[in-house]
C-alpha cells in the first residue's frame, strides 16, 4: 500500500503542472499569437468619385489619367486601411458609429498623384 500511496502525490502534481503549462500556453497564444480583429471605418467613395468624374470631364482628362486616378485611389485606400488596421467600407454601407477616414484617403490620394505627376514631369517625387 505504501507503494501506491506514494505515487498519488506525484500524479496529482503532474496533473496540476500539466494544467498550469497548458494555461500558460493558452494565455500566450491569446495575447501574442492572435491578431486583433480589424476595425471598421467609412469612406465617402461616392462623393470622391463624383467630384473626380466632374473635374475630369471639365478638364477633358484622358482615359489614361482616369485609369491612373483609379489605381492611385486603390493604393490610397490600401495605405489608410493598413495604417488604421481597419476594413474600409463606403459610407453608405455604414449606418452609424464608424469613423470617417475620407480626409485621410483624400490626402493619401493627393500625395500619390503628386508623386506620379512630378515623376512623369522628370522630377523626383
Amino acid at each position: 500500500m505504501d507503494r501506491n500511496g506514494s505515487s498519488w502525490p506525484v500524479m496529482v502534481s503532474a496533473v496540476l503542472l500539466s494544467g498550469a503549462v497548458a494555461a500558460a500556453v493558452a494565455a500566450a497564444m491569446l495575447r501574442y499569437g492572435v491578431e486583433p480583429a480589424p476595425g471598421i471605418a467609412s469612406v465617402r467613395l461616392g462623393e470622391m468619385t463624383a467630384a473626380y468624374t466632374t473635374r475630369a470631364a471639365a478638364e477633358r482628362r484622358t482615359a489614361e489619367d482616369v485609369r491612373a486616378w483609379g489605381e492611385a485611389l486603390e493604393a490610397a485606400l490600401d495605405r489608410v486601411s493598413r495604417r488604421h488596421g481597419a476594413v474600409l467600407l463606403p459610407a453608405r454601407a455604414v449606418a452609424a458609429g464608424a469613423p470617417d477616414l475620407t480626409p485621410e484617403v483624400e490626402a493619401a490620394l493627393a500625395a500619390l498623384l503628386a508623386g506620379r505627376e512630378t515623376a512623369s514631369a522628370g522630377e523626383k517625387p
